[in-house]
């Protein structure tokens, strides 16, 4: 098998074009918060940084052109337009800033242009800049999505060079899989999937196209040291601790019983790779079960299955492209995504970048926020150093508006109590 180039995309990287729509754009984002104190950054000298880092890494130039219902084809640019990639905008206000966010996460990115752009909010007074970088999922995972942070990082050649791994490694390509080890991936699947038929109330993804988000952050060392004090990993308390806040402020008047997740997991234990190498495994969270040790138990029994079973793999995509047509390619991965069905997704990704400034200025949060791909509800944390932040996104459409700030309140006291 012959590793795919950084610029040709593999059948992995195609699952979030079969997915990608008008009204469900298939890009991720990451909010950066600068420290408030000092001057603000220039928009000149932000676009030289960016302009000189775009020359760094052939990803950075990769575009598609079509890839929805026309076979897509990879095109890079001689250069990037920088005018095209980075965005300078004003807000008065954290309504503002919230309002002009949140068009952007609904908005797709445009092809066959490069698949990132950049946004700098500076406010009209004192207070806080923000940089939105977007970035399509068909181009990087969240993991390797860790290169396009040189985009902006400060740092000596030596430092930047631990962003090489993530853009100029080989595409990732899922491994060959053993036959015995892909029946039992299987069978578990098909059993969590069952499992997860009992009480469905969740409200489903809407067509409507509309994003609401909301952030939140946490002491990593507050984090480790509640789980351990529930006998946990840190892994299992944050996934009990969203199943605890759903509980306590189920979107709909009737909780629903459980709660179908899509977790994501790394298909590459190495961290090296270009592309996508994340996969989903499923996970039943009990949505009415207001007790966290309880809730802590069900996960880790839930983690047991997945550590063990390994029911990731059968949604894995293969390595090689099949024969088929691109459209009914389209309408498999379209159909696949149904069957599965999910509800919510809860994502606890590691971060991996020690460069923590922008042009001198500190980098005081750094959230990640996940597209919507099958379900209304989101949440991804990004454990970085002493802060692990919460990027929560919904669809207003499906769930009452303005609950991801209800979950947050709710999180935040599951959080404070445990």
């Amino acid at each position: 098998m012959t590793d795919a180039p950084v610029t040709k995309l593999t059948p992995t990287d195609h699952t979030y074009l079969h997915l990608d729509t008008d009204s469900s754009p298939m890009h991720w984002a990451m909010l950066l918060e600068l420290s408030a104190d000092g001057g603000h950054l220039d928009h000149g000298d932000v676009r030289e940084r960016v302009r000189e880092r775009s020359e760094l890494f052939e990803l950075f130039r990769l575009g598609i052109d079509r890839g929805r219902w026309r076979r897509p084809r990879e095109t890079v640019a001689e250069k990037v337009d920088v005018n095209r990639h980075l965005a300078a905008a004003g807000y008065a206000d954290a309504t503002e800033l919230n309002q002009q966010i949140t068009v952007l996460l609904e908005t797709p990115l445009p092809r066959p242009q490069p698949m990132w752009h950049l946004t700098l909010f500076t406010p009209a007074g004192a207070g806080s800049q923000y940089f939105l970088l977007r970035v399509h999922h068909a181009v990087s995972d969240g993991i390797a999505g860790a290169a396009f942070a040189a985009l902006l990082a400060d740092g000596s050649a030596a430092e930047l060079a631990e962003f090489e791994r993530f853009a100029t490694s080989p595409r990732f390509r899922t491994p060959e899989i053993d036959p015995a080890v892909l029946k039992e991936a299987k069978a578990a699947f098909a059993e969590q999937h069952a499992a997860g038929k009992t009480g469905r109330a969740w409200p489903k993804l809407t067509t409507s196209g509309r994003r609401e988000y909301a952030l939140y952050s946490a002491s990593t060392r507050d984090l480790r040291r509640a789980a351990k004090a529930h006998g946990a990993s840190v892994h299992e308390f944050l996934l009990a601790a969203v199943g605890r806040a759903i509980s306590l402020a189920p979107p709909g008047c009737v909780p629903a019983e459980i709660i179908r997740v899509t977790l994501p997991v790394t298909n590459d234990p190495e961290f090296r790779h270009t592309g996508n190498a994340v996969i989903v495994t499923p996970l039943n969270l009990a949505g009415n079960e207001p007790d966290l040790d309880r809730q802590i138990q069900r996960c880790k029994a839930e983690l047991a299955v997945v550590e063990r079973r390994r029911p990731e793999l059968a949604s894995a995509a293969p390595a090689t492209e099949p024969a088929l047509p691109w459209a009914l390619r389209r309408i498999i991965g379209g159909a696949a995504m149904k069957h599965m069905s999910p509800d919510i997704h809860i994502g606890i990704n590691p971060g991996f970048s020690r460069v923590r400034s922008v042009l001198g200025k500190p980098i005081t949060e750094l959230t990640a926020l996940s597209p919507l791909a099958g379900y209304s509800f989101s949440v991804t944390s990004l454990i970085l150093g002493k802060r692990t932040s919460f990027g929560i996104v919904i669809d207003p459409a499906a769930l009452p508006s303005g609950y991801a700030d209800t979950f947050i309140e709710h999180f935040d006291r599951v959080i404070g109590e445990a």
